[in-house]
């Protein structure tokens, strides 16, 4: 994944979701990388004759996670000039939930971009603090802050 870092891959978890992946929404185009953006596109669906950009995740536990994933995918789309719907789907618990970009998110993540840039200009990075938000995740190592 970017800058090398990529989840533990001998993670059970991590093999689930990629089985998940690989069992649900078989006749959808899945695993498009948006190169303009950086972005991996989990799916594109279309629903009433809208496309989506989907995120497909294993339960709605961290939802809130995959709703500001899927925010800034269209955050990142939005300033290429393609407006598009995101939707996250669970498979599991046959869930889509409709996500939608409004004004107040695109002023969230330019303020959380602005933070990371003053992070990144700083000579010495800030304390780490762990998370461990999730301690079965394939992504453990990484949460920190």
């Amino acid at each position: 994944m970017s800058r090398q870092m990529t989840a533990d891959q001998d993670n059970s978890y991590i093999d689930i979701g990629r089985l998940i992946d690989d069992t649900s929404f078989e006749r959808e185009k899945k695993k498009i990388y948006l190169a303009d953006i950086g972005a991996m596109i989990d799916m594109v669906t279309k629903k009433d004759g809208t496309y989506f950009i989907a995120e497909i995740k294993k339960s709605s536990r961290t939802l809130n996670s995959g709703i500001f994933q899927l925010k800034y995918y269209l955050f990142l789309l939005k300033k290429k000039s393609i407006e598009i719907k995101g939707i996250i789907k669970i498979p599991k618990e046959k869930k889509s939930i409709e996500v939608e970009l409004a004004n107040e998110d695109i002023e969230m993540i330019e303020c959380k971009l602005k933070e990371l840039g003053d992070i990144v200009k700083e000579e010495k990075p800030p304390p780490a603090k762990w998370l461990g938000v999730c301690p079965k995740c394939g992504h453990f190592e990484f949460c920190w802050s």
